[in-house]
């Protein structure tokens, strides 16, 4: 079930996520480049490095690490079990999974808003303004939790098979 669609949004939102890492190592090496040869740094580069890129590289491709099946998975006993109980196992960590994304998300939504109603921003050496990133958050853990509810559905339709998760593969 999860398709094409999502598989397509979820790379996108890597792709940005890896140009947002990309943008940060440029910057810091012109604000480094910029601070030592012509003693004059790029002002405000801390604020955009920890509100805008790192911000971006760590939510936005969650949803792209979920369907992936790049998510830490710790199977103590998973492999003892059978066809039922894998499946069992499955569907309860993905729901947990889907329930703490969305939660996640639901909690950070308000406070994006509140950043938006009042213009958020940060002083610094430079003024930035902070607020659109507080939206990146809301929409890469609900994006998430989207990917773990179709895993679920994947799960009980029985299109996603135990054998086929990737901690089997390894």
């Amino acid at each position: 079930m999860i398709g094409r669609v999502s598989q397509h949004i979820a790379h996108f939102l890597a792709v940005i996520a890896a140009l947002a890492l990309l943008l940060m190592m440029l910057h810091v090496t012109a604000d480094v480049f910029g601070k030592y040869v012509f003693n004059a740094p790029i002002p405000g580069t801390a604020e955009v490095v920890a509100s805008y890129y790192m911000v971006a590289a760590v939510f936005l491709p969650l949803a792209w690490v979920e369907i992936r099946g790049g998510s830490i998975i710790v199977e103590l006993i998973y492999n003892m079990f059978g066809h039922r109980a894998k499946t069992f196992c499955l569907l309860t960590a993905t729901a947990l999974s889907a329930l703490f994304y969305g939660g996640l998300a639901w909690l950070s939504f308000a406070p994006a808003m509140q950043a938006w109603r009042i213009g958020e921003m940060v002083e610094g050496a430079w003024r930035v303004v902070i607020w659109p990133t507080k939206f990146l958050l809301p929409v890469g853990l609900a994006l998430a939790c989207l990917a773990m509810v179709l895993r679920m559905i994947d799960i009980m339709s029985g299109s996603y098979r135990p054998e086929s998760h990737p901690a089997e593969q390894s």
